[in-house]
């Protein structure tokens, strides 16, 4: 349906259970839509129900069609509750109210066909919805919605969704109160659309659809939502394998699928949009869905309603869909979240290598500078951590110190991240004049290697 777009380190795992053959099996899937769950949206047959729409101004659609009155309209619903039952549905989804008839004396006609209402489109504002969930219990529905969102709401920012959200929560509660559901509907946009937005609560924003936020800001056990396929690839640029993923990452939250058919060959340069043109027969000829693979992501569905906007000849298309879901063969994939965790406690450990030692000093010799080198090896699991030394001062021999100081340098002394058995060269620097007075023996020093952090 057409409608407005209103110090510890933890990794996480998904554990896919996969019930139906798995990936390496050779025998076929043998699941299939139960018959009782293979529905339709009354939208179908707007033209039928209406005889034609009038788009003011004098025109119409069909194009030099008349408006039905309402004893045609009441007429025409019961032609296509008959028509369905007899091409083999049970279900239906709802639109556009009672039709002038009471909710009783409605039910009782669609009844009569061995038909039940699933759910219906219709206003969803808070100010009505007491009114809104009375009506849906005398028709007997399960689910609440419209063709989009609440009233007065919008996903085009974050802050819409996360609002959104909240208004779908209020309506939800009232709903579960009385042993029904609220729905939203998606089109394209929700899913062209994209917000940053941090879904997994650590601080990072990711790039996701606009539709996303929204799913992720409801409780799941007051609202639930109605995924339109045709329109989900639009979003998406018919993309299925992205569309699949969706549906895999979201399943848990979808009740019931709009299975519509996509052309995509039909004005290619509008996707993506709400261009109805690329609207076709689900499972038709033109249907480029890959219906065995978005049934398999869509494991948790309740009800797949059939839905062709303003198709020409919906009886027939009616048949073509009934079809599909009544033949096509597949098996479930459910994705479950699990988590494996470990912890890393708080290290800072420096090692050093033998001591250095210096080739020996010749008295008298020419200027030169002596080098000796040792090393360290540094682990740390701190943000950043620092080598230094102490100030190394002269070498002393007894009473007698050398003239110059002593120098120390490093390799590398800095890091900005963790590190583990990092090999650091150490080098140390005595300069030796000619002129120096050297005594006797071995010149030594202590000196104080430090390994610091200021982010633990």
């Amino acid at each position: 349906m057409r409608s407005g777009f209103g110090a510890a380190a933890v990794a996480g795992l998904a554990a896919a259970a996969i019930v139906a053959p798995s990936a390496g099996a050779q025998t076929e899937p043998t699941g299939m839509i139960p018959k009782e769950k293979i529905s339709f949206q009354l939208y179908n047959f707007l033209v039928p129900v209406f005889g034609a729409i009038d788009f003011g101004g004098g025109n119409y659609f069909p194009p030099g069609g008349t408006p039905n009155t309402p004893a045609q309209m009441q007429a025409a619903v019961q032609n296509v509750f008959a028509q369905m039952s007899a091409n083999g549905f049970t279900a239906f989804e709802n639109f556009n109210g009672t039709f002038g008839w009471t909710a009783a004396e409605y039910r009782a006609k669609y009844e009569e066909h061995g038909l039940h209402a699933v759910a219906d489109h219709g206003a969803v504002d808070e100010g009505s919805w007491d009114a809104r969930l009375a009506q849906a219990k005398a028709l007997g529905l399960k689910y609440v919605g419209s063709g989009g969102w609440p009233a007065g709401t919008n996903m085009d920012t974050v802050e819409g969704a996360v609002n959104m959200g909240a208004v779908m929560n209020r309506l939800g509660a009232k709903a579960r109160a009385q042993d029904l559901w609220v729905y939203g509907h998606n089109h394209d946009k929700e899913l062209s659309t994209k917000l940053q937005y941090d879904t997994n609560g650590d601080g990072v924003k990711e790039t996701v659809s606009a539709l996303e936020v929204v799913i992720l800001n409801t409780d799941p056990s007051l609202v639930t939502f109605e995924i339109d396929v045709h329109w989900l690839l639009e979003g998406l640029s018919y993309d299925q394998d992205a569309a699949v993923a969706f549906l895999r990452k979201h399943s848990k939250r979808i009740s019931m699928l709009h299975v519509k058919g996509s052309d995509p060959t039909k004005n290619p340069q509008t996707i993506p949009s709400t261009d109805m043109s690329r609207v076709t027969d689900a499972g038709g000829p033109n249907d480029v869905t890959d219906w065995k693979r978005i049934f398999e992501a869509a494991a948790d569905v309740d009800y797949y309603h059939w839905e062709y906007d303003l198709s020409l000849d919906p009886f027939n298309s009616s048949k073509v869909a009934f079809n599909l879901m009544n033949t096509i063969k597949f098996g479930k994939v459910r994705d479950e979240p699990g988590t494996v965790g470990g912890t890393v406690p708080a290290t800072l450990a420096l090692t050093l290598g033998t001591g250095a030692t210096f080739e020996p000093f010749i008295a008298g010799a020419p200027t030169k500078e002596y080098t000796a080198s040792t090393s360290a090896t540094v682990t740390s699991t701190a943000g950043d951590a620092t080598l230094a030394v102490s100030e190394p001062g002269h070498l002393t021999n007894g009473a007698f110190s050398l003239a110059e100081p002593l120098k120390v340098e490093f390799s590398k002394s800095t890091w900005n991240g963790p590190t583990s058995n990092e090999n650091v060269d150490v080098t140390f620097k005595q300069l030796i004049k000619s002129t120096d007075p050297l005594r006797t023996g071995s010149y030594s020093k202590t000196v104080t290697f430090t390994l610091s952090t200021t982010q633990p």
